[in-house]
């Protein structure tokens, strides 16, 4: 059975408003049977709009499942995979995410690789590398020291420890243009590193609001001149306005937004 999405809130809310309006007017304006009637048109057309946008929503989700479908089959097909991966669902990163990444490993091969929140993208990642661009390194963070030995034992499993550096990283309180947040303790990072691909999908949205913001503005020095930030979740309000800071703040990046059913936005400097 299908649940009521946030984003169905605001849709539902809007119409219930304006129907109660619509009857309070009829009410007070119309008498005995001409406000029977008006009652009766009103319900009807509430219940033809509702079966409207369950219409849509069914066609949406079922674009959405042909997508996901479809990137799972890429990721099958295009990865030497040596044991099942955990399910890409719930708050793992999306098959759509997945072959996003891949794309970016076989066409630009990234040298080196920095991934906020480990899981299954670091797998899909890893064996990208081991294919596709063999010299290149994955620097995975997360800030769970429960999800970083999981992702561990995946590693492990999958046989991809020789391309991927996963390191529990605790978050820590920062300032950053007189905003407060909880990011990852950057003090062990290697000032040397260059990042070619940063693909931010941490720390937890429910951490701060913004949560995600100080990637770019922390991250900047450390970034190549030719390189590509791809972020999760971007149908959120939060995540939305995080991307328009950044290119503001950062003109020389040029966004592509793909529409799936979390949103992803992928940025680039040439």
């Amino acid at each position: 059975m299908n649940k009521i999405k946030h984003a169905d809130w605001p849709y539902i809310l809007l119409h219930i408003g304006i129907y109660l309006i619509l009857l309070l007017i009829a009410g007070w304006l119309l008498e005995n049977t001409a406000e029977i009637t008006a009652f009766f048109s009103l319900t009807s057309f509430l219940i033809l709009l509702t079966f409207f946008h369950i219409y849509r929503l069914q066609k949406c989700e079922t674009e959405q499942l042909q997508h996901k479908i479809q990137a799972i089959g890429e990721v099958q097909k295009l990865l030497p995979l040596r044991a099942p991966i955990q399910p890409m669902t719930g708050w793992a990163a999306t098959p759509e995410l997945a072959v996003t990444v891949l794309r970016q490993i076989i066409f630009n091969k990234p040298n080196t690789i920095l991934e906020l929140g480990s899981g299954v993208t670091t797998l899909i990642n890893g064996y990208g590398l081991e294919k596709y661009n063999s010299d290149g390194l994955l620097i995975s963070l997360d800030h769970s020291s429960e999800y970083t030995e999981i992702t561990r034992k995946e590693l492990h499993l999958h046989e991809l420890n020789n391309y991927v550096n996963l390191q529990f990283t605790p978050l820590k309180d920062i300032e950053l243009n007189n905003e407060y947040f909880r990011w990852y303790d950057l003090s062990n990072f290697s000032p040397e590193i260059k990042i070619d691909l940063l693909i931010v999908d941490g720390p937890p949205v429910n951490t701060v609001k913004y949560a995600r913001y100080p990637a770019l503005p922390l991250l900047a020095d450390y970034l190549s001149k030719s390189c590509t930030i791809i972020i999760h979740d971007t149908n959120r309000k939060e995540e939305t306005g995080i991307v328009k800071r950044w290119l503001k703040e950062f003109p020389e990046f040029t966004a592509d937004i793909h529409q799936t059913d979390k949103g992803i936005t992928v940025l680039s400097r040439q």
